[in-house]
């Protein structure tokens, strides 16, 4: 019964890495300007000239200012964006996202299945005195 509990307690923490990491989002390597951080709609990376890094949901154009859409507890708020701050901009990798997640997944689970099939095997008895050497 002993192992039966450490199975499930096993699973339970794998599959809480795995929702774990599903939350990982890849930035694409080359640098963008703001108008196509803007254009693509989608979470993007802006790294100042003190190097910090500060993620944004969006990147908006209003009134001729650039704005980036941070989440918070109590919604969304605008971060007004200085152009002569930023030292580069990256946005979302939406593919490469998506393989990493999937592979993630399927590494966790199939990594879950390994391990319980070592368990299982481990707890095994095969019966016969494997020590006694006779055949």
């Amino acid at each position: 019964m002993k192992g039966k509990k450490h199975q499930q307690q096993l699973i339970c923490l794998l599959l809480t890495i795995v929702i774990v990491f599903q939350s990982c989002t890849v930035y694409k390597k080359t640098p963008v300007s703001l108008n196509d951080a803007m254009n693509s709609n989608g979470k993007a990376v802006i790294t100042t000239t003190a190097n910090v890094k500060n993620k944004y949901s969006q990147i908006l154009l209003l009134e001729g200012n650039y704005y980036g859409i941070v989440k918070t507890n109590k919604g969304e708020s605008k971060v007004l964006l200085i152009e002569n701050e930023i030292k580069s901009i990256r946005v979302h990798d939406k593919t490469a996202s998506t393989i990493g997640n999937i592979a993630i997944v399927i590494g966790t689970v199939g990594a879950v299945f390994f391990i319980v099939a070592l368990i299982d095997l481990a707890s095994m008895d095969f019966g016969g005195d494997w020590g006694s050497g006779a055949f």
